[in-house]
């Protein structure tokens, strides 16, 4: 999404208006403005008619119609240049396609080998069910969060996505703590630790891996969060580590 025109930074006032006019659409599509920038464009706007000093937005003091009015510095809010985002696009894309293809083949591998069923393996499943998540739902929104330097997929979808990282990643830890922790009493208790490792414990305590990361990200979903700033017009952020949406 471009938000410069021919020169960068600058389109004249009466295009402005016409692209965040009342019917909201650009050239008869859909825009592409959320309501946010809208609402922060059409203030540049209206300072640069009245003549005044528009705030962050970028208008000058004293512009007048068919004049130039700056709204936006660079192509992206992120800052990014057209060739990064291409290229960290291309690579990252690679990347979840590894994660996601990998995982659901180790999954896909234990539990339809009979050699492989075997319960330390368990603890690899559940590892890779974690991992597998984090590439098909996590990334590919981080990716376009971080690209494009603005949340635009809504604050319900935020929330979730915020606690869904949470939990993955907890549990992703989680999963490898208990694998190490079996490969270590294998070693150092290994007829002890064998004999009392039957299905059913090492089924409780995958079970206990995820509650436990249930529980880290869960409570911010019934209200247990950062609360919004009243009044902010600048581009929605999704901050993972207050699990809140910046409108």
């Amino acid at each position: 999404m471009d938000f410069v025109s021919s020169p960068p930074g600058n389109i004249t006032q009466e295009d402005f208006l016409a692209i965040v006019g009342a019917n909201g659409t650009v050239g008869g599509g859909p825009t592409m403005f959320n309501d946010s920038l809208a609402a922060a464009a059409a203030a540049a706007a209206a300072a640069a008619a009245a003549g005044g000093v528009a705030g962050p937005g970028g208008t000058a003091a004293g512009v007048g119609p068919g004049e130039n009015l700056t709204i936006l510095h660079g192509a992206y809010p992120s800052g990014y240049t057209l060739p990064h985002i291409i290229i960290a696009s291309i690579i990252v894309t690679i990347l979840m396609i590894v994660i996601v293809v990998g995982n659901m083949l180790v999954i896909i591998a234990i539990a339809t080998e009979k050699t492989l069923k075997n319960i330390q393996n368990w603890f690899i499943a559940s590892l890779a069910v974690a991992d597998f998540f984090l590439g098909l739902v996590i990334m590919p929104f981080s990716l376009a969060n971080e690209l494009m330097g603005y949340w635009i997929f809504g604050n319900w979808w935020c929330d979730v996505h915020s606690a869904m990282d949470v939990l993955l990643c907890t549990s992703s830890i989680m999963n490898l703590c208990l694998i190490s922790l079996d490969r270590y009493w294998s070693i150092t208790k290994a007829i002890e630790y064998l004999k009392s490792r039957t299905p059913a414990r090492a089924a409780f305590m995958i079970a206990a891996v995820w509650i436990m990361s249930a529980l880290v990200c869960i409570p911010p979903l019934l209200g247990w969060k950062a609360q919004r700033p009243e009044g902010h017009v600048e581009l929605p952020q999704c901050q993972v580590g207050g699990l809140q949406m910046l409108v």
